[in-house]
């Protein structure tokens, strides 16, 4: 592996030329790939990219071809690229490369970003890393390690600056210069001998102010400061609710340990969206398209045994009127039509409350007019296209087709409206219910919702029509 040292690397320019050079330098990368050329050659090819998407060339590669690629990159290049990878698959390259490789890349990266990466790797492979880093490094990566990912800790930088209050602005300028910060920091922060947070000060200020006037003149007070031990959706809602572009994170005494900043809060949110669409269907929140055969059986195969249980339910309903479908056997092609435009209307609900809940906007107050509403829209919107369905049964009937008619239609009709409206109050109540008593509103939601919406949907055709039947067959329908 190349050990010149890291410069910075061109984004490829500005607007349509800069599109045009990434898709070409993609377009090179792919046709390398593709035409199993020499190692090296890719290798420079990908230097060429800007991290992201060389990250996205070596996401397609094996992981031993993505270590042999790295291998041959710049050590900044590669540790940019890595950095920028899926973590999941970042860390299956490491087995690939040597110890000495992959210390000093893992050095090279943002602690946060390493801190990613390192708790994916056996326990022995990231005690054996972290030994081969410079003390201080290993240190911070020891610390951040330990931190639940799930919480502000686990998600923060510590490469920020942070200045005692009784420095001058001189003595400010001084310390920035020879101390690392992200460039992502646009103030320092203040603290006290204890090292505990008091105030911050842009670097505007340090630029304009007198140089021998006092820090703690100058400095403003950091109205929302993190908990270490605040989750990463609380964190991102926090960042959204008071449009913080970065925050510094304290411990139980208020001292200043790292600081997230608004690329965090992003992925933060990106990977919420995708664990919580897993998680509604039965998957692992943290499963990967990438994940081994023994991950994906042990999240998903659980779930789907209590979707088989659940879906009995559905199944009695059926059983029990399989006298009534044999009496009118179009009963059996209506009654998945209504469940599944309950289904679908459940699942809106669901989807609007789970991200109301996620953001803050359902609240106890507001709980009965939520419910209201959403049981308003359940009822209109299931008369409309009761109506609609009932039409279309009419005219099925007036088409010959056995069992159609106007009257099936009418109780058809009338089945949807209340399985609709059904459906709505579910998919409302079940997220807050969940949350209520500590569950984790999205775990499995489609699978329990789904069952209730079947049930619902069944039960009110199906009886509606047993109760009926000899009106629906009057006349022939």
């Amino acid at each position: 592996m190349s050990d010149e040292a890291g410069v910075d690397r061109a984004t490829g320019g500005a607007g349509a030329e800069g599109i045009d050079d990434v898709e070409a330098a993609r377009a090179r990368v792919d046709e390398l790939i593709d035409g199993e050329a020499a190692v090296v050659a890719i290798a420079e090819a990908i230097e060429d990219q800007d991290a992201p998407d060389a990250a996205d060339s070596l996401e397609r590669l094996e992981p031993e071809d993505s270590a042999e690629v790295l291998q041959e990159m710049e050590d900044l290049a590669a540790a940019e690229a890595l950095a920028h990878m899926v973590p999941a698959l970042a860390a299956s390259v490491f087995p690939d490369l040597s110890d000495a490789d992959a210390a000093r890349l893992l050095e090279m990266m943002a602690p946060d970003d390493a801190a990613d990466i390192l708790p994916l790797l056996p326990e022995a492979r990231r005690a054996e890393l972290i030994g081969l880093m410079h003390p201080k490094r290993a240190a911070v990566l020891g610390q951040l390690v330990k931190w639940d990912p799930e919480s502000a800790a686990g998600i923060m930088t510590t490469e920020i600056g942070v200045v005692r209050r009784g420095l001058t602005i001189g003595q400010a300028i001084g310390f920035l210069k020879h101390h690392k910060a992200t460039e992502d920091q646009h103030e320092l922060y203040v603290v006290d001998e204890e090292k505990r947070l008091i105030g911050a000060i842009s670097l505007r200020d340090l630029l304009v102010i007198d140089d021998d006037e006092a820090v703690s003149g100058h400095m403003r007070d950091v109205d929302h400061p993190l908990r270490v031990e605040m989750d990463r959706e609380d964190v991102a809602r926090e960042f959204s609710r008071y449009d913080l572009v970065t925050a510094p994170v304290l411990d139980e005494r208020g001292r200043v340990l790292g600081m997230v900043t608004i690329d965090d809060v992003v992925d933060i949110i990106e990977a919420e969206a995708a664990e919580d669409a897993l998680k509604q269907v039965g998957a692992a929140g943290d499963e990967a398209v990438h994940s081994g055969l023994r991950k994906k059986l042990r999240s998903r195969v659980p779930w789907l045994l209590v979707n088989l249980v659940t879906s009995q339910a559905a199944a009695a309903v059926i059983l029990l009127a399989n006298d009534l479908i044999e009496l009118i056997p179009l009963v059996a092609a209506v009654f998945p039509v209504i469940a599944n435009e309950a289904g679908n209307a459940g699942m809106q609900s669901f989807a609007l409350t789970l991200r109301g809940l996620v953001s803050g906007e359902v609240r106890a107050d507001l709980l009965g007019r939520l419910l209201v509403r959403e049981a308003m829209f359940g009822l209109v919107a299931g008369l409309v296209i009761g109506v609609v369905f009932a039409a279309v049964l009419a005219a099925l009937g007036l088409g010959g087709v056995a069992g159609a008619g106007w009257r099936l239609g009418a109780v058809a009709g009338v089945a949807m409206a209340g399985s609709l409206w059904a459906a709505c109050l579910a998919g409302v109540t079940m997220p807050i219910a969940m949350e209520r008593i500590g569950v984790d509103p999205a775990s499995a939601s489609s699978i329990f919702l789904t069952m209730i919406t079947d049930v619902v949907a069944f039960s009110t055709f199906l009886g509606l029509v047993f109760v009926a039947k000899d009106w629906i067959l009057a006349a022939g329908g």
